[in-house]
């Protein structure tokens, strides 16, 4: 997220009446998510929110799935801080990190990055530039552990349909719609779309998914009735590691101990200190080694 659409994003009272009202259809894609991930990933998994804002829609989606690591990125400190609080008390391990999401998704040389079973990414990518989302889905394509989900909400265009006609139906239909903004919220709004706005289409998003490694067709869990405003879901192949036959976690004393088989599918160490890292040097957060 950029300096412009942090300070947007400031304007805290204007993004809780868009999110409340349910104008982008958050609640209808937060309830597919939840059901892609207890068909998808039954068993303890990590996730990655990329442009998490205030995390609202995270304990009410995943409480009682198998999620057991969440860390959230966002640019907006304001964000962030509601985030934390939203956040208290989550039965999942919560990590809250301040950072451009292609900074956190693209280490630097000689840093290994970390791998997540699920990433989301929410209404952020459609303003990056077209080489600036390639460059996205390359690196998300290696930051998500094999067999694991990248779920994509966002804004998208029609076929063939140029930005300046995407604008006039957008904002067509935000001011006939979002009706609860004051004039003030209202043009805003549309300023923040008008200059930040660039969304691809459903076959564009797919096609540049499909260069950076997602081999398989991806799926649309939710499209909301105005076609603007959907969720894509890719997943990654799973490869060979897939082939281990051993559990994937255990119950002790009321917590969840994770088993190697686990730590192995994840690709990389999760710097939890966890008891059976086969990873060497053990406890160290990206660190991809297998011990002998």
């Amino acid at each position: 997220m950029d300096h412009e659409a942090t300070r947007w994003f400031s304007q805290w009272h204007v993004y809780r009446s868009i999110v409340d009202a349910d104008w982008m259809a958050h609640r209808g894609i937060f309830d597919a998510i939840r059901a892609w991930v207890l068909l998808r990933h039954p068993g303890p998994f990590t996730l990655l929110d990329l442009g998490c804002g205030d995390a609202g829609f995270i304990r009410s989606t995943f409480d009682d799935t198998g999620l057991w690591s969440y860390t959230g990125v966002d640019a907006s400190p304001t964000a962030l801080a509601q985030a934390e609080h939203e956040l208290t008390d989550a039965r999942f391990r919560v990590r809250l990190l301040e950072a451009d999401m292609l900074d956190f998704l693209e280490p630097a040389e000689g840093t290994a990055a970390a791998t997540f079973d699920v990433l989301l990414a929410s209404f952020a990518v459609h303003h990056l530039s077209r080489q600036e989302k390639q460059r996205f889905f390359h690196a998300a394509h290696a930051a998500i552990a094999p067999g694991g989900s990248l779920l994509f909400a966002d804004i998208f265009r029609q076929v063939d349909e140029p930005r300046e006609g995407y604008l006039d139906r957008y904002l067509t239909m935000m001011r006939q719609a979002w009706v609860g903004l004051t004039p003030e919220a209202l043009a805003g709004t549309i300023e923040h779309v008008s200059q930040r706005d660039f969304p691809e289409t459903v076959e564009d998003v797919a096609g540049m998914a499909r260069a950076a490694g997602f081999g398989a067709p991806p799926r649309e869990p939710f499209v909301d009735h105005t076609g603007f405003h959907r969720i894509m879901a890719f997943t990654k192949a799973a490869g060979p590691v897939r082939a281990i036959q051993q559990p994937d976690a255990y119950w002790e004393n009321g917590l969840v101990v994770y088993t190697a088989a686990y730590h192995l599918k994840r690709g990389s160490c999760c710097g939890s200190g966890c008891r059976h890292c086969p990873y060497e040097p053990p406890h160290v957060e990206g660190s991809t080694q297998v011990r002998s």
